[in-house]
């Protein structure tokens, strides 16, 4: 069974961070907040292994105006950008 887009973002946040969530983890909190744990800096090192899994350019607007620090908006911002891929 083909995985989710979400799934797939997910493994490669966990793998690049060499971290695991655990299904208590509530997504619609901001990845930096405390009950999520992650730093300023493993943001940008989530930004780079998707650019680089998926084969997708961001830009700073996409960034900054689409909140990537929220799974949700991650998810969104990487489907919008395989779509003009595509």
């Amino acid at each position: 069974m083909e995985s989710t887009l979400k799934e797939r973002i997910i493994d490669v946040i966990e793998k690049e961070l060499n971290i695991h969530f655990t299904d208590n983890v509530d997504y619609q909190y901001s990845l930096l907040d405390p009950r999520v744990g992650l730093k300023p800096r493993d943001l940008l090192v989530i930004f780079f292994a998707l650019q680089e899994n998926f084969h997708i350019t961001f830009s700073e607007k996409d960034i900054v105006e689409k909140r990537f620090d929220f799974l949700d908006n991650i998810v969104a911002s990487v489907q919008e950008k395989l779509e003009v891929v595509s």
